[in-house]
């Protein structure tokens, strides 16, 4: 049977990959070191069965394992850190009866990826990481870097792997288990559309449904709203803002080319890009988006013109919902909308993946491994990962009509607590409870959006969506998709900046470029698995 995967996208990666450190082992650290007492958490009651333990005679020897946790610049109370915090402390109030003593290494969010590269040449390297690069971890694999988890799988908790074999099925590679998913209880679209709605209404249109509409109506938002740039954009290195709109100019008929091009940033480049790529070349050249859109290289000039209403139309992006508490216009109506059918006729876009992330172990903790799986199997818990996503509840969060509820950020520093604790939430995303929430928990952190338009957006968010086609082996050429989907977006920014009747000219130069660096070899050698695996 055929199957269909879905890929992850990410961070680029430096093109040789520096493992020799992954090899060797280090000592296993045991201590007798009693757990930190939570004080907060003491004697409160939570949701963990697990909870309970905490009251049990410790062991007498307890192994230390060191897990990444990103570093975000939070702000901590004083006595507390991103480290050692009332979250980390009752979290190791919970392992430590299990033999096992948490200790967290930060990791800087920007570049994660790129530092941790280098702490795996050095051997030094946390015992459980996270990445959302795919290939990065095939490639660690196939390369010896990682631990294979297979023989230690039926120690996750149960639930965990009955309800996420696909997700499971994604972090295998030629039959190894390379890594664990982060998984989604539920997931929608990866990018989203918006469209002023009350602009289209003034101008006696009506809302766009196809690619062709919605390019009339933003050449009439051009005449008759000179103040308002039809369609955001900006120079970000990613890929959210134009995906969906290429997309619309590619099929899907084609397995084989949703195998070749599918898994990365490459999804743009399928046959038809062409012509998508000089409509939003054409779009610059007369205004459609601002011809500065290059300069914009953190979204900064394109958030405030989406807070100050000036943005007529965008693709993933905030999508101007914050411009109802914030903009003067009485008429503001930004509402989500599906208006680019591909060249099948289909409105499914590709989808945010039925997982978050992926956690692997590095080599240099096999020695550990034992202690590492319990924790991984601890975090696997529903009841458990429930309490670290909310921050013990109880504790950083309230059950309120049977669902827990995050205290507010100043709340939490004041009690020690991280308020960034889903980043240690490492194996479920979110949880199914959540999804009849949406609607609710979207107008808490947005209560001036319209009720119906929170619930159209929620609705087209999580609806109409595709996972894309991945290949579950590691192939040579793993090794030069992270660079290549940085490549990319340069690619699309600089070809949709060409000067009036050089389109062709930039676009045979950019694209040169990506075949310097590996796009043929990677296209190939992908169209040659499908052909020995698929066919």
């Amino acid at each position: 049977m055929k199957k269909h995967f879905s890929r992850m996208c990410a961070l680029a990666m430096a093109a040789v990959l520096l493992l020799t450190g992954c090899s060797s082992k280090t000592d296993q650290k045991e201590t007798t070191t009693a757990a930190a007492t939570t004080s907060a958490a003491a004697g409160t009651e939570t949701t963990t069965a697990q909870a309970d333990t905490s009251a049990a005679a410790k062991p007498e020897k307890i192994v230390d394992i060191n897990v990444m946790v990103y570093d975000r610049g939070d702000e901590y109370s004083a006595g507390n850190s991103l480290t050692d915090n009332e979250l980390t402390r009752w979290i190791n109030e919970q392992m430590e009866p299990q033999g096992v003593h948490v200790n967290f290494v930060p990791v800087p969010r920007s570049g994660a990826d790129n530092q941790v590269n280098l702490m795996l040449a050095a051997g030094t390297a946390p015992d459980i990481i996270r990445t959302y690069d795919r290939q990065r971890v095939a490639t660690y694999g196939s390369q010896g870097g990682l631990v294979d988890l297979t023989p230690y799988m039926d120690q996750l908790d149960p639930a965990y792997l009955s309800e996420n074999q696909d997700a499971i099925g994604f972090t295998q590679f030629d039959g190894k288990q390379y890594a664990l998913p982060g998984v989604y209880a539920y997931h929608g679209k990866g990018h989203d559309a918006y469209i002023r709605q009350d602009l289209i209404e003034k101008m006696g249109m009506k809302m766009p449904t196809t690619r062709e509409e919605l390019i009339e109506v933003l050449y009439a938002m051009k005449e008759n709203y000179p103040d308002i740039t039809p369609m955001g954009f900006s120079g970000k290195i990613t890929d959210g803002m134009y995906t969906n709109f290429l997309l619309s100019y590619v099929s899907r008929a084609n397995e084989r080319d949703n195998y070749i091009y599918e898994p990365t940033f490459t999804t743009v480049l399928k046959p038809g890009h062409k012509e998508g790529l000089k409509q939003l070349n054409q779009f610059v050249l007369d205004g459609i988006i601002s011809p500065d859109y290059a300069v914009d290289t953190d979204n900064t000039k394109l958030n405030q013109d989406l807070a100050n209403g000036k943005i007529g139309f965008v693709i993933s992006n905030a999508g101007g919902m914050d411009a109802y508490s914030t903009v003067e216009d009485p008429d503001y109506r930004m509402v989500e909308v599906e208006t680019l059918p591909n060249a099948d006729g289909s409105y499914e876009v590709p989808s945010q993946d039925p997982l978050s992330h992926y956690v692997y172990v590095p080599k240099t903790a096999e020695d550990r491994i034992d202690a590492v799986v319990k924790y991984l199997a601890w975090l696997s818990n529903e009841e458990n990962a429930m309490n670290v996503k909310y921050a013990v509840i109880g504790v950083g969060s309230d059950m309120v009509d049977g669902a827990p509820v995050m205290k507010q950020k100043q709340e939490l520093i004041d009690m020690g607590m991280t308020y960034s604790s889903n980043d240690s939430n490492l194996l479920r995303a979110n949880f199914a409870f959540e999804k009849d929430l949406l609607v609710r928990n979207y107008k808490a952190g947005k209560p001036d959006v319209p009720e119906d338009v929170a619930e159209d957006l929620i609705r087209i968010q999580y609806s109409n969506y595709y996972d894309k086609c991945l290949i579950p082996a590691a192939l040579e050429t793993d090794q030069y998709v992270p660079n290549l989907q940085s490549l990319i977006c340069e690619f699309v920014l600089k070809v949709m900046a060409a000067p009036e009747g050089k389109f062709d000219e930039v676009y045979d130069k950019e694209y040169q470029i990506l075949v310097e660096n590996h796009l043929q070899d990677v296209l190939d050698e992908r169209a040659a698995w499908y052909d020995a695996n698929m066919k």
